[in-house]
């Protein structure tokens, strides 16, 4: 009869059995497929595989990208957290941009006031000299205004990634120019095709704000990205992650509906807003998220 253990002894060496010890007695060491031989501390991502980079590291590659998901909830605790450490630099930067929008509104608004005026008091000649006037400093205002929009728009992705990455952000963070060539394009695109959509009949329209929420993190997210692998990263990320998504996008605009009503609302919730994008793609792409308490 035939021992299941191999030798009748279990002392003895038996080239058939397969001992769960290595030689002498002592436990083997688990092998690279081992689902016990990872280390007892793992991320709450280890049921998929994953193992978050080190907060300082740099960001990957598209070659480099693990696919994953997010959880809402989750994104959402550490957006609020990122926000409450750095919340001096995002206050006074919006302060000063909107700031920026209302002188510029009021450039076009005083001139155009003005030509109303005259004109119902008759005086074409005044009135038609002041809608001149109206008409290059409404194109000038509108030019900063534009301006100004894009390039604090951008730089609130970017600082939302620094914040995610653990790093320091400043009000002069907010109005750099460098760095801001291949977003500004991916925002134009995505500005444009979601035009479009919304043109043909409005649902195309909300389908490529979907697909394409992420388009901009991307560009800053992802080294050296191009401006259309940026378009597919977003595509790609929100495939794997269409109820969350959804939700994330939920979030946004219920913060935006709520901090509408007050200007004290929108310095919170427009940062929450970059920041929730900012936490959810890291996520996903299994970038650095520095721990925050």
């Amino acid at each position: 009869m035939t021992n299941p253990y191999g030798s009748q002894y279990p002392g003895q060496d038996d080239e058939n059995q397969q001992w769960p010890y290595g030689q002498s007695g002592q436990p083997a060491q688990p092998g690279p497929s081992d689902p016990y031989g990872q280390p007892f501390q793992q991320s709450a991502y280890a049921f998929d595989g994953y193992a978050p980079a080190p907060a300082g590291g740099p960001q990957p590659q598209a070659q480099e990208v693990q696919w994953g998901t997010f959880d809402i909830g989750d994104v959402f605790s550490k957006a609020w957290k990122g926000f409450s450490a750095t919340w001096v630099a995002w206050v006074v930067s919006a302060l000063v941009f909107f700031a920026v929008l209302t002188i510029s509104l009021a450039v076009l608004m005083v001139p155009l006031m003005g030509a109303m005026v005259a004109a119902s008091e008759s005086s074409t000649a005044v009135a038609t000299g002041i809608f001149g006037t109206v008409g290059v400093l409404g194109f000038i205002g509108m030019l900063v205004a534009m301006v100004v929009t894009f390039i604090w728009t951008l730089n609130c992705y970017r600082n939302a990634l620094a914040v995610v990455r653990g790093e320091e952000i400043s009000f002069a963070s907010f109005f750099k120019v460098q760095g801001l060539g291949k977003p500004v394009l991916v925002y134009i695109i995505v500005g444009i095709l979601v035009g479009i959509g919304m043109i043909a009949l409005y649902v195309p329209g909300l389908v490529i704000a979907y697909l394409l929420v992420f388009a901009v993190p991307a560009s800053f997210h992802i080294a050296n990205l191009g401006v259309g692998e940026a378009l597919k990263a977003s595509c790609k990320a929100v495939s794997s992650n269409w109820v969350p998504t959804i939700l994330l996008l939920l979030a946004v605009f219920a913060l935006n509906f709520i901090g509408s009503f007050t200007i004290v609302g929108m310095l919170v919730t427009t940062p929450l807003t970059y920041l929730l994008y900012a936490y959810a793609f890291q996520t996903i792409i299994r970038g650095p998220i520095a721990p925050r308490v």
